[in-house]
């Protein structure tokens, strides 16, 4: 069974982000450890604001010449001095944990979207490289043709060197791209196994659909982590604004203090005790309404970036929209030459059966013919990679239907 995401011919389904099973084991092990980075930053991140206990071990001694008297103390005991209430800055450090978290997850997910869009494009890279490596076959078959007739013609004084010059130096240029594709197609290939260990023809791509400019825009990554920075520098603003406000904080500590004191009116003790006390705290820092209006300054900076960033987003829906029609305009006008080069195969295929029309005409029709319907799908090809990019953008990435 393949390994791959299947996916059938014109059912699209949506790609979870998650799913790395395209990806090479030691790129998805170091995926799945970033999640988990995630995952430990955000529970270290969620309690930060509680205060640890302090454990303390102590050994006093003392004497008084005067009375000669003197006394030892040893004690152990767990202090907590922990904030209680800060103007609303333990809310807000909850609060940035959860959004630092789901910033962290999202470009997590887009790293994984990107990965398989990469797989996805270097594929339909391959298979367009492909169609045009068959097309130069064709073209060169034609060229051959058109060299050989001239070679003939020139042997009869129909045509002059010059002529045949060009013929013979057309078909070493199409020789010249037929090289160069296939070593595009050998440096895709080396892209396409850093990225996987399956091959080309093991990896079943989706047929992409159309997406309206409304969901690409609601659930584009980049405008979204723009939204999630702007709502985390929001609330690191007035996490930095409550700690400068008083703090109420509750101050306890349980412990064991062995007391000797030698003195004839006092007893030692030996034993458990236990204090606690509430404290009101609040620092003086010159330098408060700097600090804040740097914060608030990042805060509406990354706002303003939302908007920034929509409008980025929209350009590059406008333009693949645009490509895409200019797409499908090419196709249209394609295909009708098809229709016209089967009448005209129709007609030579007459002809040559008549004696008046060669098998080289009929021939050079038929391969042109094959040019223009491998061009149909070098172009439906170029608009699935434009889909394909709209599609891995946003979160939901694949409709139904």
């Amino acid at each position: 069974m393949q390994k791959s995401l299947f996916l059938t011919s014109l059912i699209a389904i949506q790609v979870i982000a998650s799913d790395l099973s395209l990806l090479h084991p030691q790129k998805k092990q170091i995926q799945e450890e970033k999640r988990n980075e995630i995952e430990a930053a955000y529970q270290n991140q969620k309690y930060d604001w509680v205060s640890p206990l302090n454990l303390s071990l102590t050994k006093s001694k003392s004497k008084s010449i005067g009375d000669n008297t003197y006394s030892t103390v040893d004690k152990a005991a767990i202090g907590l001095n922990q904030d209680i209430f800060r103007f609303g800055g333990i809310y807000y450090t909850l609060s940035f944990a959860d959004k630092q978290k789901s910033f962290e997850l999202l470009t997590w997910e887009k790293e994984n979207a990107q990965l398989y869009e990469q797989i996805y494009t270097t594929v339909l890279n391959l298979r367009r490289l492909h169609l045009q490596l068959e097309q130069a076959k064709y073209r060169l078959k034609n060229l051959e043709i058109d060299v050989f007739l001239k070679r003939e013609q020139y042997k009869t004084g129909s045509v002059d060197m010059t002529q045949l010059n060009r013929a013979i130096m057309d078909k070493n240029d199409q020789l010249k791209v037929m090289i160069n594709t296939k070593e595009s197609i050998a440096s895709t290939q080396k892209t396409l196994r850093a990225l996987t260990p399956l091959k080309f023809s093991e990896i079943n791509i989706p047929i992409f659909t159309m997406i309206d400019k409304k969901q690409y825009l609601q659930h584009n990554y980049a405008i979204n982590q723009a939204a999630l920075q702007s709502d985390l520098n929001l609330d690191q603003y007035k996490i930095t604004k409550s700690s400068y406000l008083p703090h109420l904080s509750i101050n306890a500590e349980v412990g064991y203090q062995n007391y000797d004191h030698k003195t004839n009116d006092t007893a030692d003790y030996d034993g458990d005790y236990h204090s606690t006390g509430l404290s009101v705290t609040m620092p003086l820092d010159f330098n408060t309404n700097t600090t804040l209006q740097e914060q608030k300054a990042a805060y509406l900076q990354t706002k303003l970036q939302i908007e920034d960033e929509k409008i980025a987003q929209n350009a590059v829906y406008e333009e693949s929209q645009a490509l895409i029609k200019n797409y499908q305009e090419y196709i249209e006008v394609t295909r009708k030459n098809l229709t016209l080069y089967g009448e005209l195969i129709t007609m030579t295929k007459q002809g040559f059966k008549a004696g008046y029309k060669s098998g080289y005409d009929l021939k050079t029709i038929e391969n042109t013919q094959k040019i223009d319907a491998l061009e149909v799908e070098i172009n439906e090809t170029n608009i699935q990679l434009e889909l394909l990019k709209l599609h891995f953008a946003q979160q939901q990435r694949i409709p139904h239907g």
